[in-house]
């Protein structure tokens, strides 16, 4: 009589295990052989090889999909930050009248003893930092002893998840000669002006010279020096969803810090540490440092002041004066990139999506 579906399976699998030449009609109708069998349990050597083998290609198949997955997560962490630093931006302009400044300058000599409060420390009310900026003392120096506290403190809102050294303390290699916190995000203080290498609008020196064109000023820039004053809502002419407000800028580290500083310091008034200005070259863009020097001859005055990210394909996302976040591709068209800096440009701009 034949034996059951469930009896056959078994005293086929019993047969496969133990190597046996067992018939067809052994398996079907059972076998003394069969149950002389002895019964094992266990896994055999070559079975658990082959489920070892199919675990390790479903790890290898899925990781590429965490790691993206988490990504997708870092990044989006990024634009909330973002969209929180341009909704305080906006509170602020609600409660003075205009918005921070980028800087404010006491003089025209770029020296640490003439750099006073910027945007990011401005706008610590609205983020639910009224505590850290009471700390703050706008009248003394940015790097004050009496201030380094402020800058020493590592801020989650700005600082980006993507970036390998969120939350670090690390010392610029100009100014100030303290560890201070490093950030994720610089203010866009406007467009290099291209008749000029340095000619951007975070920089003293160059103020109330032809160095620099009021045309290319952006939302964020230097103030005070020279009697340029905080821009307001209604002197962004370009349209508020036409000019890009804050933008990432996070980048392999150099290999060499000697004469240059690859990241953002959130709260250093000290110029490119917290602006940036769009230009047209497209190794600004790149999230490598290195890449960035090596491309233009060690111009590290122009890779200083870049927005760049390490997200995947180069994304860069800015919050815009309107409040709105948009991601950035690495290839953007120069002249378009450009414009969005700028805040009374009267320049056309594409429509983002």
């Amino acid at each position: 009589m034949i034996a059951d579906i469930d009896t056959i399976v078994l005293r086929l699998r019993a047969a496969l295990r133990f190597e046996s030449k067992l018939s067809l009609a052994d398996i079907l109708h059972g076998s003394c052989a069969l149950d002389r069998m002895p019964r094992r349990n266990a896994f055999t050597l070559v079975e658990l090889l082959v489920v070892i083998a199919i675990i390790g290609i479903l790890v290898a198949l899925l990781l590429p999909a965490v790691q993206s997955a988490r990504e997708a997560a870092r990044r989006m962490q990024c634009g909330n930050n973002l969209k929180q630093i341009g909704l305080a931006i906006h509170n602020y302009a609600t409660a003075f009248g205009a918005l921070p400044a980028g800087s404010i300058q006491e003089g025209p000599s770029n020296a640490p003893a003439e750099d006073r409060i910027n945007w990011a420390i401005s706008i610590l009310p609205y983020l639910e930092q009224q505590a850290l900026f009471d700390l703050y003392d706008p009248v003394l120096r940015n790097a004050h002893p009496d201030n380094l506290r402020v800058l020493k403190t590592p801020l989650e809102v700005m600082n980006c998840p993507s970036f390998p050294l969120t939350g670090l303390l690390d010392q610029p290699v100009q100014t100030p000669k303290e560890e201070i916190a490093v950030g994720s995000y610089k203010g866009v203080s406007g467009r290099r002006y291209v008749g000029h290498q340095n000619g951007f609008w975070d920089y003293p020196p160059f103020s109330c010279s032809s160095t620099i064109r009021e045309i290319d000023r952006g939302p964020l820039h230097m103030t005070k020096v020279c009697d340029y004053r905080a821009e307001t809502i209604s002197t962004i002419r370009d349209g508020t969803s036409n000019t890009m407000l804050v933008g990432e800028y996070h980048t392999k580290d150099p290999q060499n810090k000697s004469q240059a500083s690859s990241r953002p310091y959130w709260a250093s008034t000290h110029s490119f540490h917290n602006l940036a200005a769009a230009q047209p070259e497209s190794y600004t863009r790149l999230a490598d440092y290195d890449a960035c020097m090596t491309a233009n001859g060690d111009k590290w005055w122009q890779c200083d002041r870049a927005f760049a990210s390490l997200h995947a394909g180069g994304i860069i996302q800015f919050v815009f004066c309107d409040g709105s976040v948009h991601g950035i591709a690495a290839e953007i068209d120069a002249d378009i990139y450009q414009n969005l800096a700028t805040v009374n440009g009267n320049e056309i701009i594409p429509s983002l999506d």
